[in-house]
Order: C-alpha cells, then sequence, then structure tokens
C-alpha cells in the first residue's frame, strides 16, 4: 500500500490561555469587543454588530470567541495569505477534530502533498469537460419531479440530494443514500462551533467512522475496476504519495466542500433573489447575469461565514501585536461587507462589478479547491429553478443562521405547477 510521505511533522500548535488581568486588559482595550455576543456570531438579522466592530476595531478580542475575530476584508485576506504566520496545525481545532487531518488542516509544504493529486482534474477546463453536462442533467432530473408539485422545501427536495448527487458523479462514489450522507455532514458542521458543548464532536467522530468504512470500500472496488473518476484516477497513480487512509481523509473535506457550500450557495441565492424582485426581474429579463448574482449572493450570506486560524509566531495584524498560539478567526460574513472593497455593502446587486472579491471561498495556499465546480453548479442549479418553475415565490423563508456555516434551516417555495418537461 503506498504511503504519505511527510517532512518531519511539527508539533501542533498549543493555544494560549490568557490570565485573568490579561483578558480584563484585553476587554478594556476592545470595548466593542467585548461586547459582542456568540448570537451575533451565528444570527444573520445581528450581524450589523459585526459592522460596528469592523469600524472600531477591524482586529479585536472577543471574550464570547475566546479569542480575536478579524472583520476588515483586507486584513481577512492578509490572515489567510500568510501560511508562516497563521497555522491550521493546531491543537484546538475544531474542523480537523471533526474532519480529521487533511489538506484543509495543514500546513504547507504537507498541504500541497495532500492537494496536489486532486489539483487538476478541478481546474476550469477539467470541469467543464467533464462535468457541465452532468450537472445540467441532474438538475433536470430532479426538476422533472418537482415542477408538477406546485411546491417544496428547497433544501430537502432539491439543494441536498442535488448536491450529494453531482458530489458522487464528480469523484465517482456511490452515493445514493442522501439522508445518511447529510447526516454525516450535519454531523461534521455541528462540531464546528466554539461553545463548548462536547456532544458534537461526539457525533462528528461516530460519523467520521461510519463515512470512512464507505470510502474505503470505494476505494477498493475503483482498485479492482478502475472507472475513469477522479477517486480512481488518485487511487491508481503510482505517482500518488498518499496512503488509502490519506486519500480517504481528503475525500472527506472535499466532499464536505461540494456539499455544504453548493447546497448553502443554491439556497441563499434563491431565497436573496426572491426576496429581491426588482433583482430577479433584472436575471430574468438577462439570464447572463445569473453566474453574478449567485457570488453577489456568496458575498452578503457566505456558505461559509467564519474561518479560523492560530499565530504560529509573535506577529503582528494591523495595529495589534499578536503572540505566539492566539486564536484568529476572519469573519468572511463581516469582510464581504466591507465598505472599504464593496460600495453599499449591505446591497443585494446582481450587476455588483467585484461580487467575486468575496471570501467565501477563502483565499491563499487553503482557498477552495472545488471553486470552479461550485461556480459552474451554482448558476446552472439557480438558472433551472427560474426558468422551470413559474411564478415561483417564497412561503416561508426563516432567517440564516449558522456560525460556520450559513443558510435559512429550510425554504419553502411554491409556483404554479406545470406538468414535467
Amino acid at each position: 500500500m503506498q504511503r504519505l510521505r511527510l517532512a518531519e511533522t511539527p508539533a501542533l500548535v498549543p493555544q494560549v490561555e490568557l490570565a485573568e488581568a490579561e483578558e480584563a486588559e484585553r476587554q478594556e482595550r476592545f470595548p466593542v469587543g467585548a461586547a459582542i455576543e456568540f448570537a451575533d456570531l451565528e444570527e444573520h438579522g445581528r450581524a450589523a454588530a459585526l459592522d460596528r466592530l469592523r469600524k472600531t476595531e477591524p482586529v479585536s478580542w472577543v471574550r464570547a470567541l475566546g479569542g480575536w475575530l478579524v472583520t476588515s476584508h483586507p486584513l481577512g485576506r492578509n490572515v489567510l495569505a500568510r501560511t508562516s504566520d497563521f497555522t491550521v496545525w493546531a491543537e484546538p481545532n475544531l474542523v480537523r477534530a471533526s474532519l480529521g487531518v487533511m489538506m484543509l488542516t495543514s500546513d504547507p509544504p504537507d498541504h500541497e502533498r495532500q492537494r496536489q493529486p486532486f489539483d487538476e482534474p478541478f481546474r476550469m477546463r477539467s470541469v467543464r469537460e467533464r462535468f457541465e453536462d452532468r450537472v445540467s442533467a441532474r438538475v433536470e432530473r430532479l426538476l422533472d419531479s418537482l415542477a408538477p408539485r406546485g411546491s417544496c422545501e428547497l433544501i430537502g427536495d432539491f439543494a441536498a440530494p442535488f448536491s450529494i448527487g453531482v458530489a458522487g458523479d464528480i469523484l465517482g462514489l456511490s452515493l445514493d443514500d442522501v439522508p445518511k450522507i447529510q447526516d454525516f455532514y450535519e454531523a461534521f458542521a455541528g462540531a464546528m462551533t466554539y461553545d463548548g458543548d462536547p456532544e458534537p464532536q461526539r457525533r462528528a467522530d461516530a460519523a467520521r467512522a461510519a463515512f470512512n468504512e464507505i470510502l474505503l470500500t470505494e476505494l477498493a472496488r475503483v482498485r479492482e475496476q478502475p472507472d475513469g473518476s477522479i477517486t480512481s484516477a488518485v487511487t491508481n497513480d503510482p505517482a500518488t504519495e498518499l496512503s488509502d487512509d490519506a486519500i480517504v481523509a481528503q475525500l472527506r473535506v472535499i466532499l464536505f466542500g461540494a456539499i455544504e457550500t453548493v447546497e448553502s450557495m443554491v439556497v441563499n441565492a434563491v431565497l436573496l433573489l426572491l426576496e429581491h424582485p426588482e433583482e430577479l426581474g433584472a436575471v430574468q429579463a438577462e439570464p447572463s447575469l445569473v453566474p453574478n448574482a449567485v457570488e453577489e449572493a456568496m458575498r452578503l450570506i457566505p456558505p461559509v461565514a467564519f474561518i479560523e486560524r492560530w499565530t504560529a509566531t509573535a506577529t503582528a495584524l494591523g495595529d495589534v501585536d499578536l503572540g505566539p498560539g492566539e486564536f484568529v478567526g476572519v469573519s468572511t460574513l463581516a469582510a464581504n461587507r466591507d465598505p472599504e472593497i464593496f460600495e453599499h455593502p449591505l446591497r443585494f446587486d446582481v450587476r455588483r462589478q467585484n461580487a467575486r472579491h468575496h471570501l467565501a471561498f477563502s483565499f491563499g495556499a487553503h482557498h477552495c479547491l472545488g471553486f470552479n465546480m461550485a461556480r459552474l453548479q451554482g448558476p446552472i442549479a439557480v438558472q433551472a429553478i427560474l426558468d422551470r418553475l413559474p411564478g415561483l415565490e417564497l412561503v416561508e423563508a426563516p432567517e440564516p443562521r449558522g456560525f460556520a456555516f450559513r443558510r435559512p434551516p429550510e425554504l419553502r417555495l411554491r409556483w404554479a405547477s406545470v406538468s414535467a418537461a
């Protein structure tokens, strides 16, 4: 069996523990951050608190988070770009605890070794040539079933089976049990919240063990019967320096992004379009605006609302000096509302010229591997929904929420029912 050849792995960075006096001093220096409540980081309707924080303390000590929070777009990009100063290789990294050691929770050069085998298949040309027809076909099959009904709950009836099904198509995996896969990833996402509750981590551990069995079986299958899929190509490539366990670890996070991000991207875009009739009218009159409308939706309601890092060494960020082992969170939600970068940032504008400058796909070395795939899937799905479901309107749309991953918990729609195409 092939084995991952790693450089000497450094010890995990421990998170610094503050003395009571030092924490009190930070709260006094950063009073706006001290007033932030955890609900401000979870509930979309309370995002204005992050706007106030960015205006006065763009790097602030937030007691409710137990660390530093970055709300400025330029400073957020700075954190994500500086892999020598800001690390993911830390003891309390909840993404690592939930999903395991893999490309998203490793620093260079190990990060590159884990990611490299999957890079080429996710480039734009390869994505379009290999998957555009499959994505369109899957969307049409789902809408053939939905269109005659006249109503649906978009997450369960469309977005989840769409994102999970396409993820399986991309990687050549049999992911037919949508509720089971959805349960796995809800367990993984639930463990990525810094609220001190140990129960979500227990559920994530159980989900990871069960999912590993499925993925290892898939690897054995493609090794015996190569099928041309990405998983088969990586597993059977003699140049791959990954063990089966390491391949499975990368598949877990690739699938997580392909499912969680795409599901939320589609739901949030449909929500914002239906909440803004003028913008909906614009994309209906000019379908070429749909891709930018999806980017703008990702800016305003980012599927990934929070990205975590730790200081690998003493460093400066803005006008704040940070010691080693400091927890630093980047609020992509706040960064994407930064008026320094986005004019009238709270406006949903499908014609916004720099909508793609959002940080929902992260930035730097850990920029989302599947961003080209997401940018293919989102517009195809949203365009088809608008085309196939005439008179589409909201029935029930609870406010988006989520600390690490953000979307409404459900989205109920209705339309003038039509016969299947």
